[in-house]
């Protein structure tokens, strides 16, 4: 199996995975990427490139109340991920809680010629090869969004297509990564709210 593959697999489990009586409220699923957060540590220095995807979705009622319990303006409560709800499925990738996703994924950029040892690169090779590694992942997540729409899995999931939001709450890459995960008639609102916010660029990769 494929480390493209196992994410498909998982992210049809993880949709899957939503309550069924909360699915006619749910208006939005979440993408959040993370790199780095369990590194690996060997005897000399921390590899700090170890990305997972979490699934989660928000919902129309949780949005009302961060509308009515915070000062948040109503875009942004139905738009930031820092007021989605957040309830994420197991994260899918190289993370302790997904041995299979970890192993495919190190076996996946070792064949790719990816991995490197920082202590044998310069500083500009690093970061060139940190990139890379970064992009691999965000590629195979925005991969995964497509899956899901253009194979009907979430509509059947959920009875209706759904925007995908794809997100890292450490890097400014929602409008990009949105646009090229999704249908563009699915979130010209959550798209015209970015520009609005924080002016992120929305041309898909």
């Amino acid at each position: 199996m494929s480390l493209r593959d196992h994410l498909w697999r998982a992210g049809e489990r993880a949709v899957e995975s939503v309550p069924e009586e909360l699915r006619g409220d749910v208006y939005v699923v979440s993408f959040r990427i993370s790199h780095g957060e369990h590194s690996i540590r060997t005897d000399d220095f921390t590899y700090p490139y170890d990305p997972y995807l979490a699934i989660g979705y928000n919902t129309e009622e949780h949005c009302r109340r961060m509308v009515d319990e915070t000062s948040a303006e109503e875009d942004e409560a139905r738009w930031s991920y820092a007021y989605m709800l957040l309830e994420e499925a197991p994260p899918i990738g190289h993370h302790p809680d997904d041995p299979v996703g970890t192993e495919l994924y190190l076996a996946e950029v070792a064949s790719l010629g990816l991995w490197y040892d920082p202590r044998e690169l310069s500083e500009e090779e690093i970061a060139k090869r940190s990139q890379a590694l970064i992009d691999h992942f965000d590629d195979l997540v925005i991969g995964l969004a497509r899956h899901l729409h253009d194979s009907g899995h979430l509509e059947k999931v959920f009875g209706r297509p759904l925007p995908i939001v794809v997100f890292d709450m450490f890097r400014p890459i929602e409008g990009e990564a949105t646009a090229a995960a999704n249908p563009p008639e699915l979130i010209a609102d959550y798209l015209a709210y970015c520009r609005e916010a924080e002016g992120y660029a929305d041309e898909p990769r």
